[in-house]
């Protein structure tokens, strides 16, 4: 799963940089719209990646055929969601009952099952959010090479969200940019969301990493 997801994100990328290298035909404020709209093409190219790597990852965990009480409990976080989730919404009269059978489902020598869950810190998609992430899954690795680029993470993050969300024009932000850092962007985004599958499809292919020590 890991390596075609690779594929598709190059290929993702790949489109973006050619898209945004065939506007430099185009003269006055639509060419630097552009560059302001380049930051949705990568943000959502980015934000695929992130939800793709977390449920490929409960998937090849599942495949693992885990019991409940293998696991280390960051990832009983991840698979008994359905269950904590369940909690905020049981009246005074069950909560106790609950609380039991949930203990009990963490400990109990059943196989695991496939959740749909994305951790959230509430910083939507920033680099705390993807570092929660890691941390829930038990990857202890570093998704950039480097600090910076955590905040690289965020600048598109940002800058996606004052478009879409009305706050600056394309062209707002377009201004900020030359046609170089952005074509920079394009592939050091690239290879994060290369290196984040990368590391967490290794995690996830080693059952030793899932289990309580």
């Amino acid at each position: 799963m890991f390596p075609a997801l690779q594929l598709e994100i190059m290929e993702r990328f790949t489109a973006v940089e050619e898209h945004f290298r065939g506007s430099r035909r185009l003269r006055g404020d639509t060419k630097i719209t552009t560059k302001g709209l380049l930051f949705i093409e990568i943000y959502a190219v980015y934000e695929y990646t992130v939800k793709s790597v977390m449920r490929g990852a409960i998937d090849q965990i599942v495949a693992k055929s885990h019991n409940y009480a293998d696991l280390r409990p960051s990832l009983l976080a991840i698979f008994l969601d359905p269950e904590l989730q369940s909690l905020r919404s049981t009246g005074p009269k069950t909560i106790w009952e609950s609380r039991l059978s949930l203990f009990e489902r963490s400990v109990s020598e059943k196989p695991i099952s496939p959740v749909r869950v994305l951790p959230s810190d509430g910083n939507h998609f920033r680099h705390t959010h993807v570092e929660l992430i890691l941390k829930s899954l038990g990857v202890t690795r570093t998704f950039t090479r480097r600090r910076r680029h955590l905040y690289m993470i965020d600048e598109v993050v940002n800058n996606r969200n004052a478009i879409s969300h009305g706050d600056e024009t394309p062209l707002d932000v377009g201004r900020r940019y030359s046609r170089k850092d952005l074509l920079r962007r394009i592939r050091l985004m690239q290879g994060i969301c290369l290196r984040l599958v990368s590391i967490v499809g290794e995690h996830c292919d080693d059952p030793s990493k899932h289990c309580r020590t």
